[in-house]
């Protein structure tokens, strides 16, 4: 009895694809046009990318983090580094675009970020270089990631009231 059934549902099968190939005889060309129209699925690596993670955008210690970044994110990126910033239940972004597809809560649970400010580095094998729980100076973080960026406006060493700041705390 199940044998027949098999039979019959293949029979059914293939009969159902024959009269629809019959009907539309370019549906096969046309999906496979369509597939290969179609975006390829991006695949999410954490390799060689900072990650800024925080409770808010507004949090003082992101805030404070993008401003001190802000002039060094060219060159991170002509360096091929990403820069992802992931803020409570926000949409998280890379390089500046939003990652609509990428769950924040489940990003912050598989770095061990999920309360507080956090800065991490994860190297180009995949291994975490450094995280620190507090804001840091760019140049220390070109030093603790062993980035050979040079960093804009290197010439001349002027003080920072952002740096000062830190130092203070």
């Amino acid at each position: 009895m199940g044998l027949s059934f098999f039979i019959i549902a293949t029979c059914l099968l293939f009969g159902f694809i024959a009269a629809m190939l019959s009907l539309r005889p370019n549906l096969l060309p046309e999906i496979g046009a369509h597939l290969r129209q179609a975006e390829p699925m991006k695949k999410f690596s954490p390799r060689n990318t900072l990650f800024i993670i925080g409770p808010t955008a507004n949090h003082t210690a992101c805030r404070m983090q993008r401003k001190l970044l802000k002039p060094a994110i060219p060159a991170l990126i002509r360096e091929d580094v990403s820069v992802i910033e992931v803020y409570g239940d926000d949409t998280p972004r890379k390089n500046g675009d939003e990652i609509e597809w990428l769950d924040p809560s489940l990003l912050r649970h598989a770095l061990d970020a999920e309360h507080g400010f956090f800065l991490i580095y994860v190297d180009p094998d995949g291994k975490t270089r450094f995280r620190s729980e507090a804001p840091m100076v760019t140049a220390d973080i070109l030093r603790r990631a062993h980035l050979e960026i040079s960093q804009p406006g290197g010439g001349a060493k002027k003080k920072s009231s952002v740096l000062k700041k830190l130092r203070a705390a």
